[in-house]
């Protein structure tokens, strides 16, 4: 059988691009996808394609790095894949069989620039944070209105006299959340 993974690091972005490019070029019997970084490779659909595959399947992804972005687990993941009997077709790299000498060594140098891809990705992003803080200009992650009337909800409950762990709970919230709404008050 033959699968297709795709993978997009936010919720935000389309995950359905990749998957229409890959069907157009290859005939899948199932899809697989996530909305999820690629920092693991602990991810909902990820795990029930592994759980899936079987000796002479075949898993195909538009490139490396959507497999994910950590070096050593990526290289894991195909030598598990090697060893199972189980094919990666990987569609930026072409014909490259990613099982040979030489093939390892483009899967291990593309996976290395994945992985490095996603810290320089960190890193701007905490020099963006904190130019922004210094402008004053930073709010940090900003709740929605749904969780703002829950910690609201949750404030009411400690007046009452519980705690503000059992309050959150009560209200439906995350105590880390709830702290996170009092701080900002």
């Amino acid at each position: 059988m033959q699968y297709i993974y795709a993978r997009t690091s936010t919720k935000d972005q389309n995950v359905d691009q990749q998957i229409i490019y890959l069907q157009s070029r290859y005939k899948a019997d199932k899809v697989f996808s996530d909305k999820s970084t690629g920092k693991s490779l602990d991810r909902p659909s990820f795990n029930q394609l592994r759980n899936t595959i079987a000796r002479g399947d075949s898993i195909i992804v538009q490139d490396l790095s959507r497999i994910g972005r950590n070096t050593m687990e990526v290289i894991s993941f195909v030598e598990e894949m090697t060893q199972k009997g189980v094919s990666i077709n990987i569609d930026d790299l072409g014909q490259i069989d990613i099982t040979s000498s030489a093939g390892k060594m483009v899967l291990t140098t593309l996976a290395a620039v994945a992985t490095m891809q996603r810290e320089q990705m960190l890193e701007k992003q905490a020099i963006g944070i904190e130019t922004a803080k210094k402008e004053g200009k930073f709010k940090g992650k900003q709740q929605s209105q749904k969780t703002i009337d829950k910690c609201e909800q949750a404030l009411k409950y400690t007046s009452k006299g519980l705690s503000k762990e059992a309050a959150a709970k009560a209200a439906g919230v995350g105590i880390a959340t709830l702290y996170r709404y009092i701080n900002q008050q």
